[in-house]
């Protein structure tokens, strides 16, 4: 054990230094940011890279594409999805209603901030605690109980003191809400729970502080409680106290001890014993005195110490719950609701952030493109982007979760018949025209799941769509007002051979144009 106690206290510097670097690591490893250029990285290497790797996979797949393509666009498809303006909205109301509009998760620099500065307090206190966990442990000994015990009080308070943070606010709202229903004179203060799922219009008829409610609380009646906050005020407290406690009863055995060894040394004077005895008694009398003044100023002095010391950490642990305070989201649902919206506050700054990051993903696969059409023995026609891509998975996501409400619609069904056998394998009947019921994907304008949709509704809608491409008459306008579109309407086995053929007239009409 003092070996190993020996070891760490000699390299004490080091081990903290690639603790650090491998948090830092991980915190970039967890950055959305970061894992994308990992990934576009190690895609573009020239002999091991998934484009070169890819290349050599000319496999076909469904709908005219390769498995290649397929699998390089699924490499960028979770960093360059793009949401439609509806679902953009929706988040954005959301969170507005939820109060938590403008507000960001926890930034890095915070983190380290808090961490750092509960270390550098805890650091005199937990050397205490070390010494009397090992009073016969060397000093190595006693160096990495105090690193430990430094790690202890940083994790236990920064957590204790973001989540009273982040509740004070949460509850600070819920009693607000509650004093406004009671200014109000409503009947029953109860919440009527939407989710992000649902539209945020349901409740646009209601007070604005029940529609905060209808988000924030977790059940009907919740108005919030404090026992996190009372939890980090007990526990900053007893630190406080405890250390401030410990330390001034270190500097008393300490001047005690420095007292004795004193007068150790003053006995074994050889030539005090020759002096008369009024001399030597009045000069014990100063010598007292004086060391009682030192001491005394010694005391104030390390008091006044301790004193503030105690004042910084309890000013250190109010900075934490504040940091809680302000960054922390209190909707149950506003944490999706930041995702989809990445920060932003309008859906075009949110475009011109993500087109980029889609315009590299069309970059990649023309690049794979390219190389497969150079590897070839036949002629390849691919004319494929990303952007093909991300409408087939949408379309493919909004088949099978159709497939499993229907699936869910029949169990459901045999349920409420009381059936007592075992239940009968039912055969999916054909029909025309599989999409009769809403998807179980939900837009912002999307129809309640299992609710029947009118087959003349539909199809006013897909001609609505048709109508408003016609207008817009541009492949780029026309293609990011078709990608805003509900999965429900982009899924129509109608609107997309409609799209295929007008493509294929456009590429028709520019062949001709290039013959002259």
């Amino acid at each position: 054990m003092d070996s190993i106690a020996t070891l760490l206290a000699e390299h004490i510097t080091a081990i903290t230094l690639l603790a650090a670097s491998v948090l830092l690591f991980m915190s970039f490893v967890a950055s959305s940011r970061f894992r994308l250029w990992v990934r576009d990285f190690w895609a573009t290497l020239p002999v091991v890279g998934s484009i070169a790797q890819l290349s050599k996979d000319r496999t076909h797949s469904s709908d005219g594409w390769l498995r290649a393509e397929e699998t390089l666009c699924s490499i960028y498809k979770p960093f360059a999805r793009l949401v439609g303006p509806q679902e953009f909205g929706q988040s954005i109301e959301y969170l507005r209603k939820a109060a938590d509009l403008g507000r960001t998760p926890t930034p890095l620099l915070i983190w380290s901030l808090l961490v750092v500065l509960v270390i550098a307090e805890g650091m005199g206190f937990s050397y205490l605690l070390g010494t009397w966990m090992a009073r016969e442990g060397s000093a190595n000994t006693h160096t990495v109980l105090m690193v430990a015990i430094v790690f202890v009080l940083c994790v236990l308070l920064v957590w204790i003191t973001h989540s009273a943070g982040r509740q004070y606010r949460r509850t600070a709202l819920l009693r607000s809400c509650f004093k406004r229903f009671k200014d109000l004179g409503a009947k029953e203060y109860s919440a009527d729970l939407v989710s992000l799922e649902d539209d945020q219009a349901v409740d646009q008829q209601q007070p604005a502080f029940k529609q905060t409610l209808n988000r924030v609380a977790e059940n009907s009646h919740d108005t919030g409680n404090y026992a996190w906050v009372i939890t980090a005020i007990v526990t900053i407290a007893f630190i406080a106290i405890t250390s401030t406690v410990m330390r001034v009863k270190n500097m008393e055995g300490e001047t005690i001890r420095e007292t004795a060894m004193q007068a150790q040394t003053s006995s074994g004077n050889p030539f005090a014993a020759s002096l008369p005895a009024e001399v030597s008694q009045a000069q014990d009398q100063a010598d007292k005195a004086a060391q009682a003044d030192a001491n005394t100023a010694k005391a104030t002095e390390g008091i006044a110490a301790f004193a503030m010391l105690g004042f910084i950490f309890v000013i250190t642990q109010i900075v934490g719950m504040g940091a809680g305070y302000k960054y922390s989201f209190v909707g149950r649902e506003s944490g999706a609701a930041f995702t989809v919206t990445r920060g932003f506050a309008t859906y075009a700054e949110y475009f011109r952030f993500v087109q980029p990051l889609r315009d590299l993903a069309n970059g990649r696969l023309k690049e794979l493109q390219q190389k497969l059409e150079e590897k070839a023995h036949t002629r390849l026609s691919l004319d494929k982007t990303f952007d093909d891509y991300l409408i087939k998975s949408d379309a493919s996501s909004a088949s099978v979760a159709q497939g499993a409400d229907e699936v869910w619609s029949r169990k459901r069904a045999g349920q409420q018949g009381h059936a007592v056998t075992a239940p009968k394998v039912v055969q999916p009947t054909a029909s025309p025209k599989p999409v009769e019921t809403a998807p179980a994907v939900v837009s912002a304008d999307a129809m309640p799941p299992l609710a029947p949709a009118p087959a003349q509704a539909l199809a006013d809608e897909v001609e609505t769509v048709k109508a408003e491409i016609q207008r817009l008459d541009n492949a780029e306008a026309e293609k990011a007002y078709f990608l805003s579109l509900p999965v429900s309407i982009k899924a129509k086995p109608e609107l997309q051979a409609w799209l295929k053929e007008r493509k294929a007239q456009r590429d028709a009409a520019a062949n001709i144009d290039e013959l002259f």
